[in-house]
């Protein structure tokens, strides 16, 4: 599905709802993904006023199991600051916590 755009939203800790896309750039089954993410109007049109950040997902076995290293990029210092400011440290943590949950079941 490179080249693809999936919507989704995410649910804020008071209950708030974002929408968002990804786009998928390049996929290395097992080893890595690359992806474009952006907000979105409720239809899953592309929010251009807002900052679109790049993300590389590196997956790497290990003695134990599996490490993920996540990389973000931003377009600009500004974008990044923009995007802190708005919740996004916290979000990535909320939602990486979720994984060994959901890999469980």
């Amino acid at each position: 599905m490179v080249g693809g755009r999936a919507s989704y939203y995410m649910t804020g800790p008071e209950g708030e709802k974002s929408r968002g896309w990804w786009r998928f750039l390049a996929i290395d089954e097992h080893r890595s993904l690359e992806f474009e993410d952006g907000f979105s109007d409720e239809s899953g049109t592309p929010n251009d006023a807002m900052p679109v950040c790049r993300a590389r997902v590196d997956f790497e076995e290990t003695a134990s199991g599996t490490r993920m290293t996540i990389t973000s990029t931003f377009p600009t210092l500004e974008d990044m600051e923009q995007l802190v400011k708005m919740g996004m440290v916290e979000g990535i943590a909320l939602a990486l916590n979720q994984i060994d949950d959901l890999l469980a079941s």
